[in-house]
């Protein structure tokens, strides 16, 4: 199982506002009638950049890809463009800010662009100036890849967490080169001491907002695990829309029991379940049992499964996954040099 869209992001779009409709009609009215303007602040370097940190998204998963590794990189020569006010104020110190109202701003000394994909707003449009003048552009992985994955672009530099990531999200086209650098989020978990298992009873981690399987098929699968088990379920911070609301209340309803508190689920010392998530491989790097479940896998997530070394629920626990010799940061930060 690959990439549903492995060679068009068009008509990967096309299908995600499908899949999301009122967020795209939501959007389209928001935009209409907006003047043209600016759309994100260029934060220049005293001196000639060389390298363009594009940031459209400010996740925690994303800052360990694109805001941590440039502590690697020359500050005196890192340009960053973005529309977040967070990242603004982090880079603005020994920088300019200036209203950014198109490409033909960007210094012509930039060699090199680094971004989470041409999928993303500034990162597209940056992308045709890049490409169109010979300069190289940087995607970064910044975490697990299903087949509902945006595909990469013909002459895009993938910077992966690992070879059957690169292989998986690149479909092996001759057009996109790659190298493999890890993962930071998992490196950093690494670096902390094995956390103790306290208390036995589990954790499920939500994702009743992701698009990869219906809302009512992990509901079904959520409820009856924790009836089963006797787990307490954990919300996805994205799950505060008013339909995830509503399945919130069902489950409750159904005798599901809620865990609220907060906590980093790697630092409660319980067990960790889940359909995919990222944070049952976090847990499994901390030292914890970490499972995943599902009673009737499809064939994607068989191979996701496998792909990341995730063990079904009962069985041998999720080994740590094997951590590159240089950090990822470090080694992110050396791919984006010229």
């Amino acid at each position: 199982m690959g990439l549903r869209f492995p060679d068009d992001l068009h008509a990967w779009r096309r299908w995600q506002k499908g899949r999301q409709p009122l967020r795209a009609a939501l959007d389209a009215v928001r935009h209409r009638g907006v003047q043209e303007g600016p759309t994100g602040h260029l934060l220049l370097p005293a001196e000639e950049p060389n390298v363009l940190v594009v940031i459209d998204v400010w996740s925690p998963s994303c800052k360990l890809v694109i805001s941590d590794p440039t502590t690697f990189l020359d500050a005196r020569r890192t340009a960053v463009l973005t529309t977040i006010p967070g990242a603004v104020t982090q880079f603005s110190e020994g920088r300019e800010d200036l209203p950014f109202e198109g490409v033909r701003q960007l210094p012509t000394s930039i060699e090199s662009v680094v971004s989470l994909g041409a999928f993303l707003g500034l990162s597209e449009r940056v992308e045709t100036w890049a490409k169109s003048s010979g300069r190289r552009f940087v995607v970064v992985q910044h975490g697990l890849m299903t087949p509902w994955a945006p595909p990469l672009n013909e002459g895009d530099h993938l910077l992966a967490w690992s070879e059957a990531d690169a292989h998986f999200w690149t479909a092996d086209r001759p057009g996109i080169t790659w190298e493999v650098v890890g993962s930071q989020m998992l490196w950093n978990a690494s670096q902390q001491p094995a956390a103790p298992l306290v208390d036995e009873r589990p954790i499920m981690l939500g994702q009743l907002h992701g698009i990869e399987m219906g809302r009512s098929e992990k509901q079904a699968i959520y409820t009856r695990f924790c009836r089963g088990t006797n787990a307490q379920y954990r919300p996805h911070p994205n799950e505060r829309d008013a339909v995830s609301r509503a399945q919130h209340r069902l489950m409750r309803t159904a005798g599901v029991e809620f865990e609220s508190s907060g906590e980093s689920v790697t630092t409660m010392g319980r067990p960790v379940v889940s359909i995919f998530s990222t944070g049952t491989i976090e847990a499994a790097q901390r030292g914890l049992p970490a499972w995943v479940h599902h009673p009737n896998p499809p064939a994607w997530l068989k191979e996701f499964w496998s792909r990341y070394g995730l063990s079904p629920y009962r069985g041998r626990p999720t080994a740590p996954m094997p951590l590159p010799a240089l950090e990822p940061a470090a080694a992110i930060a050396h791919a984006m040099q010229p």
